[in-house]
């Protein structure tokens, strides 16, 4: 089989990490997600923690925390590559990751930093409120209440993080080669058809 790289952006509660688990174990090749923030870690030399907590944040987001958290330093001195280096470190660790062959990689603007590789399959994963609210009240033990405000938290979050590194707009149709409603279609049947459109692009991938 060639190298496939297949990216996974996917809203909050929508099911997109558990659909990249099941096609990188169907096309047995690896899953990155929360994996690559150890490597960038490793790769960078950043500390964990911190790219925990950058991680697809919008820059600016940390930049004032860590200022205001650190009164000893002038807030110009705050513009150096503070907001920068922890999505320079997750860029670095995606085209590291891509270049040793075949993977899957949810989230972190992969599907535009990895534009101009031959063979890319970029999905978007998209679901109705309801279903997003069902999924993150069973998966992380909260009230209905409580995911609406963590599902509209995180996919700003996701939103301004992807917009500000790569100018292009979150979730708009145009950044990915298929897009689809898993409230429409279940979590299997979402990894069926994204497998579907793979083989006909790539049939040597079947």
């Amino acid at each position: 089989m060639e190298k496939i790289l297949i990216t996974i952006g996917r809203q909050f509660g929508s099911g997109g990490r558990e659909i990249g688990k099941k096609i990188a174990r169907e096309l047995e090749i690896p899953y990155y997600d929360k994996e690559l923030l150890a490597v960038a870690a490793k790769e960078s030399g950043l500390a964990l923690d911190f790219l925990q907590d950058m991680d697809e944040k919008h820059p600016h987001s940390l930049l004032y925390s860590l200022c205001v958290g650190r009164p000893n330093l002038a807030l110009g001195n705050c513009n150096i590559s503070v907001e920068r280096m922890a999505s320079k470190a997750q860029r670095e660790a995606v085209l590291h990751v891509a270049g040793q062959g075949s993977c899957v990689i949810v989230g972190r603007g992969a599907d535009y930093i990895l534009r101009n590789e031959d063979r890319l399959f970029r999905v978007f994963v998209s679901a109705g409120i309801d279903f997003r609210v069902q999924r993150v009240v069973k998966r992380d033990g909260i009230s209905e209440a409580e995911a609406r405000d963590r599902i509209r938290s995180m996919d700003k979050a996701r939103s301004a993080y992807y917009n500000f590194n790569t100018e292009q707009k979150w979730g708009a149709v145009q950044n990915y080669d298929l897009c689809l409603n898993v409230s429409q279609w279940g979590t299997d049947g979402s990894v069926e058809l994204i497998l579907r459109a793979l083989w006909q692009v790539y049939p040597d991938l079947c």
